[in-house]
């Protein structure tokens, strides 16, 4: 390489050199050297506008950068060949089996001197447990295929390596899965691993390396016990079975379960907050560990579902009104304009154009807008007792417009089936719920009723940390019995059923 750098590199600075003092030499006799200096020459570079010694000094530079550049690329042409030398032995070691993330495996052990990184077999049973559970609940085949590898191979370094590769998959999976939810865990294999980054793992290395990785595994399982519950008895299932090494259980229960538990674990101890189960069709409002209220809710219907999300109200509106969203607007009410524009009067619909001036609903040909995805009119409801959102909206912030609110329609409280609404969450005791908050924001009583009894629209901020989570749950564990709710949306419908060696995993557990 150093033959290569002399032979390619002096010769070029020399010619380079030379051409600028030519140049220099061939200026005019009447121009002064000052002038020579400041004279620009647009077909030369830096060089030719500087003095011989400041030209030399340049041309060191330049040969600096040149050495520093040629020690870059030898430093990384070394790093490749160590790494390709790490990939081969890491391959030896596994066999026929595959990575998911051979790469991040890799550069691990590379840089860890092939050491083995789960000696501490407390560590490893807390994964592996974690792991089956992910692996048995049909989110990803990749990963039960690597679950049945770790369960196939000998001890030894393959073994080692290929705990770490699937834990990689779990960390990636752990730390993303509450902001891919709704796919993740309600469309089936849309899961796709991939690398976690670089801080988290690097955090695990360092616990590993200072003997602390038992911990750093039990930090990642969720402390709600419904979860915990949930996947004990899937565990439990999974070791019992009679049905060979599936452990399906009775009528796909364990499947079930286990996916259920999958959901289960983006719930935080139910503590603080508003939970809303959407197929049980029931809000809880906890408040340090206490049951502050319990309300029957209606939810999305198939076709406009409620979607499983986290958010923290923000404010509570008292006599709100109501801005129709745009679907509703151009699927619901506008066909009832084209039929009958009176309609609007008797609803108490406002119809505004695009500057917020107030239109006559019989001045506009709504026929020409049914089954139109947008119209230039936008529809507000007046506040009152018959608004759609009825006397109270409990705002937070969503990306869907979902929010809580009341409603005038109580009769369908009453009904056992209660995906009627059109994505936003009904309450039936939002009076109750109104009262809490407004209390926890400083009103009294006679203020919220005079409020109220004003008709004027006013909002109150919340002051309190009210986390508010919906969530969709059809089957886990509680009082030690398996609770079970229709699957309203049909996400249970296919479960992925994947062939688990659970008698292996339940001796090394």
């Amino acid at each position: 390489m150093n033959k290569v750098k002399t032979f390619k590199l002096l010769p070029i600075i020399a010619a380079f050199s030379g051409s600028v003092i030519a140049q220099t030499a061939s200026l005019p006799s009447s121009t002064s050297a000052a002038q020579a200096e400041v004279t620009p020459v647009v077909q030369d570079t830096i060089l030719p506008q500087l003095s011989f010694a400041a030209q030399q000094a340049r041309a060191a530079e330049l040969m600096k950068q040149a050495d520093y550049a040629l020690q870059q690329e030898q430093i990384r042409q070394e790093q490749a060949r160590k790494f390709a030398e790490a990939e081969t032995r890491v391959q030896q070691e596994i066999g026929s089996n595959t990575l998911l993330l051979s790469q991040t495996t890799t550069k691990i052990y590379l840089d860890n001197q092939f050491t083995a990184m789960w000696s501490d077999k407390s560590a490893e049973q807390a994964f592996l447990k974690e792991y089956a559970l992910f692996s048995a609940s049909g989110v990803s085949s990749k990963s039960a295929k690597a679950l049945q590898q770790i369960l196939n191979q000998p001890e030894g370094l393959g073994r080692d390596i290929l705990l770490t590769d699937s834990f990689l998959d779990y960390l990636y999976y752990n730390k993303n899965v509450s902001k891919n939810a709704n796919t993740w865990l309600y469309n089936l294999g849309s899961y796709r691993t991939k690398t976690p980054s670089a801080d988290l793992v690097g955090k695990w290395v360092n616990a590993v390396n200072d003997g602390n990785s038992g911990k750093f595994v039990v930090n990642l399982v969720p402390r709600n016990h419904l979860y915990q519950d949930t996947a004990e008895r899937v565990l439990a299932m999974a070791g019992a079975s009679k049905q060979g090494n599936t452990g399906t259980g009775a009528n796909g229960s364990f499947y079930k379960l286990a996916l259920n538990a999958q959901r289960l674990r983006i719930i935080p101890s139910f503590n603080n907050g508003i939970f809303v189960n959407i197929p049980s069709y029931q809000l809880y409002y906890f408040r340090d560990g206490a049951l502050a209220l319990k309300s029957k809710v209606i939810v999305g219907r198939n076709d406009r579902r409620t979607p499983v999300m986290y958010s923290k109200l923000s404010n509570v509106v008292v006599n709100p009104p109501w801005h129709v969203p745009t679907s509703i607007m151009t699927k619901d009410i506008v066909p009832k304009l084209a039929r009958d524009p009176g309609y609007a009067e008797r609803a108490s619909l406002e119809i505004l154009d695009g500057s917020g001036n107030k239109v006559n609903p019989r001045s506009i040909n709504w026929s020409q807008y049914v089954n139109a995805k947008s119209t230039p009119y936008r529809i507000r409801q007046k506040a009152g007792d018959d608004s759609a959102l009825g006397r109270y909206k409990f705002n937070m912030p969503s990306s869907d417009a979902i929010y809580l609110h009341d409603t005038p329609n109580r009769g369908l409280f009453g009904r056992t089936g209660r995906a009627l609404s059109s994505g936003c969450v009904r309450v039936e005791k939002s009076d109750e719920l109104a009262t809490i908050l407004l209390k926890e924001a400083g009103w009294s009583q006679d203020r919220k009723n005079k409020v109220l009894s004003s008709k004027k629209t006013t909002s109150a901020q919340i002051r309190s940390d009210n986390p508010v989570y919906l969530y969709y749950v059809t089957s886990w564990v509680e009082g030690g019995k398996i609770q079970t709710l229709p699957d309203i949306y049909n996400f249970d419908a296919k479960i992925p059923q994947y062939s688990i060696n659970w008698a292996k995993l339940k001796s090394i557990i």
